[in-house]
């Protein structure tokens, strides 16, 4: 029936039990201790502005169902609010150093608490075993200001230049870039949570304007995690951010849970989650209507591949909603060291331009191995292209040249990258206005092993006639419903179609 997901000083997370994507069967009433706290309908539910050790009992009551189960939240050591430190919250004044010196004072398992107010900030670091409470209605401001932003250095040498380290990372290579709002290196045991707001500012900031050029630094996030563990966000909403929202890269055993990342549809790579290089990811819960990919599973590029090699592994999405953006749940581009294990369910895309999208193409290297992909129990609605695999991905200053673009075969070598043992099952589709499925691999190295079985595609009146993904001289089907070029073992199964479409299978 539920599950209690995560458990904090001043509230918990619970997930009903079901088969429905994101959202709940029903609309439910929700009560506790007899006292109404709101009404809901998806399956993931967050309550915050809840007192520390105190037992809750807990009612959900529906038309149809009704529930009842008692829960008690943790206990607070330490309560340290930012207005002690004197903190003002005003929007206008500089609240960076007195939000750090709470963090970096306050003992071990503290709650660093930021209530009601806008907090303009140039970056907030983290520190292990310190977790920090956003009240309701408390907004974190980043201050753009390029004079007073911190750069964090991408490739940090020692004194003899005989080793380094990351410290942050622009589309897959260690760059400078500008500090993001919430910052982490080497950080583990750390919530953020709450039902406040990391607003990046970047409509304002100037970021947005040639964003692919590199001004001193590159842009930055809302949230940037570089080697961190045992970390959870959860319930706050990343809002405006200047560049991806969220950004953990080479981070183990970290959970995204009932998170929202809002972009305006025009805001160039606001990408909502991108995972890079991590393992042990659960992303549950969390709802996505941004300008570009909502989820983007990454691994770096080609240089990465062989300075730290670190595929992305055991990544569950599952309970989201993708209401807008242009991928729903992408692989790549910038993939050189893989990815495995990932398995999405229970998801919802809304308007979309892709639903599962992978993409990748030569230059992303021999370990640049896509595999054991599940995509299961999902619904689609208004997505473009339901399900792309594209190997010849064209993005980058390098994406148009000849030797990505070319459909001529080429010896496979330590450049090639491969993809295969993918499974998209029960999965719904209404009003396709472009492709149901679109895989294009390399003559080289053919799309693998992928399996499409009982699913519905029902495609709308009105179709748009495009390559379904981003590549270089394609030649537009019209109405197409399965296009397939360089696939090997590709199986389809019990699957519906309606409305009028076309194939292609090469």
């Amino acid at each position: 029936m539920y599950k209690v997901l995560k458990n904090f000083a001043f509230g918990f997370v619970v997930e009903l039990e079901n088969d429905s994507c994101f959202y709940s069967p029903e609309s439910y009433r929700v009560y506790l201790d007899g006292q109404l706290y709101g009404e809901f309908n998806q399956n993931i539910i967050s309550f915050f502005g809840l007192k520390p050790d105190h037992e809750y009992v807990v009612k959900f009551r529906a038309e149809h169902t009704e529930f009842e189960f008692s829960h008690k939240t943790e206990s607070c050591s330490y309560l340290i609010d930012v207005r002690d430190y004197n903190a003002i919250g005003d929007g206008v004044s500089d609240d960076t150093s007195a939000i750090n010196m709470a963090i970096y004072t306050a003992p071990q398992n503290s709650t660093v608490y930021i209530p009601k107010g806008t907090y303009l900030v140039t970056q907030v670091l983290l520190k292990s075993d310190i977790n920090i409470y956003l009240e309701n209605g408390a907004t974190l401001l980043h201050d753009t200001t390029r004079e007073k932003l911190a750069i964090v250095k991408g490739l940090q040498r020692d004194y003899h230049f005989e080793n380094s380290t990351v410290n942050a990372s622009w589309e897959g290579s260690p760059m400078d870039t500008y500090s993001s709002v919430i910052y982490g290196k080497w950080a583990s045991n750390v919530c953020i949570y709450g039902g406040g707001h990391i607003n990046g500012n970047g409509a304002d900031s100037g970021f947005w304007v040639n964003p692919k050029v590199k001004q001193k630094a590159f842009r930055p996030r809302n949230i940037f995690l570089a080697e961190c563990s045992n970390i959870c966000i959860c319930g706050v909403t990343s809002e405006n951010s200047s560049s991806w929202n969220m950004h953990p890269f080479f981070c183990n055993d970290i959970r995204f849970i009932g998170v929202r990342a809002v972009s305006v549809s025009n805001s160039p790579n606001t990408d909502g989650l991108n995972p890079e290089s991590c393992t042990n990811v659960e992303i549950l819960g969390c709802q996505f209507d941004v300008g570009d990919d909502c989820i983007a599973i990454k691994s770096g590029r080609y240089f990465m591949s062989y300075y730290k090699y670190q595929p992305t592994t055991n990544v569950e999405i599952r309970n989201c909603l993708m209401n807008s953006g242009h991928g729903g749940v992408v692989l790549g581009s910038e993939i050189s060291c893989g990815a495995k294990q990932i398995n999405v369910t229970k998801c919802y895309f809304k308007n979309t331009d892709r639903g599962l999208r992978i993409k990748t193409r030569r230059g992303r290297g021999s370990k640049s191995v896509i595999s054991d992909v599940s995509f299961s129990n999902v619904v689609m609605d208004g997505v473009k292209h339901c399900f792309t695999v594209n190997m010849f991905y064209h993005c980058d200053p390098d994406g148009k040249s000849d030797y990505v673009q070319s459909r001529v075969f080429q010896e496979p070598d330590d450049q090639t990258p491969s993809i295969s043992n993918i499974t998209v099952s029960n999965v719904i589709c209404k009003e396709i206005s472009g492709s149901a499925i679109f895989i294009f691999g390399l003559p080289e190295s053919p799309a693998r092993g992928i399996v499409i079985k009982d699913c519905e595609f029902s495609f709308a009146e009105n179709r748009i006639n495009e390559c379904p993904d981003m590549m270089e001289n394609f030649e537009i089907v019209n109405d197409m419903g399965v296009y397939i070029e360089n696939g090997d073992e590709i199986t389809e199964t019990n699957n519906t179609y309606i409305g009028t479409y076309q194939n292609y299978i090469k």
